[in-house]
């Protein structure tokens, strides 16, 4: 067995893998180690096998293209959940987690997936975690300029890591802070940060920073480009189908829900509606900077 710790969005994680020839693997942990550590938020161990037949799915997920997950509930009251990389393929790691989703213990079931399967239930019970907490595991592409943040939400293929992409190339002095799975942090001083995370979808960017949020943006293709502020249901609207989270379990709803609220509240939103080009990012940058 080894284990290691480490420090994501300012919650300590721990995880206990049982062959530690296979941290390689999971490389984009690394920037995120600390050193010894006590009490970690959220406990990762794998073992040889669960033992456990899996319960009566609550949810199945069934995106075309994407990895499957379904989650269940055991007699015991502890979280049950699968994944596979991709809806049609076998399951490649089962997950059992306590009722608080603090202590959670893993399966691999296909080795050549045990990154895969690491990543994913970790980002998993992660964001369900988290969610009392004060954070929104989110999907965005975010860029930093200026010792502040941006980050860019829609759906699948609206082209969010494309227009960070033209920010980079269009605006001076931008770096990319994570292209996927950035985590938004509300503090107790009403301030909004946002933190990189090991995780990134295809785009390896795994960066140990937290920066002021500046604003949020959602993204939609159009034959022009056009930007609008949105203020109050509208902002909250636009954050919300953004959110990893498991909303049918109430406290988890309660969290996203007071979290979402509070970044709605005091950070400027967007819809941008717009072409793939360097003039749609000119535009959310000269709007979110006042540059205009």
């Amino acid at each position: 067995m080894a284990k290691k710790f480490f420090d994501i969005a300012h919650i300590l994680v721990s995880l206990e893998i049982l062959d530690e020839k296979l941290w390689g693997r999971i490389s984009n942990l690394a920037p995120f180690e600390v050193g010894t550590a006590s009490d970690p938020v959220l406990e990762f161990s794998q073992v040889e096998a669960l033992g456990e037949e899996e319960p009566e799915p609550l949810l199945v997920s069934d995106d075309k293209g994407f990895p499957r997950i379904t989650v269940a509930k055991t007699d015991r009251g502890e979280w049950f959940f699968t994944m596979a990389p991709l809806d049609d393929a076998p399951v490649s790691c089962r997950c059992i987690c306590s009722e608080d989703f603090s202590k959670a213990r893993f399966e691999v079931l296909e080795r050549k997936h045990f990154a895969f399967s690491v990543n994913n239930a970790m980002m998993l019970v992660y964001a369900l975690r988290t969610s009392s907490l004060g954070c929104l595991e989110i999907h965005a592409s975010v860029i930093m300029k200026d010792g502040k943040a941006v980050a860019f939400l829609g759906k699948s293929g609206t082209g969010k890591s494309t227009h960070t992409r033209l920010w980079q190339e269009n605006i001076p002095d931008c770096e990319l802070l994570n292209d996927d799975n950035p985590i938004v942090c509300c503090r107790p001083g009403g301030e909004v940060f946002i933190c990189g995370s090991p995780w990134s979808g295809k785009t390896p960017c795994y960066k140990k920073k937290e920066v002021p949020l500046a604003a949020v943006v959602r993204l939609n293709q159009a034959p022009f480009n056009r930007i609008k502020k949105l203020s109050g249901i509208q902002a909250y609207a636009a954050l919300y189908p953004s959110v990893s989270a498991y909303r049918p379990e109430r406290k988890v709803a309660d969290g996203i829900h007071d979290s979402i609220s509070k970044v709605a509240a005091s950070v400027p939103c967007y819809n941008l509606e717009c072409l793939p080009d360097g003039e749609a990012a000119l535009l959310s940058y000269s709007t979110v900077y006042g540059k205009g």
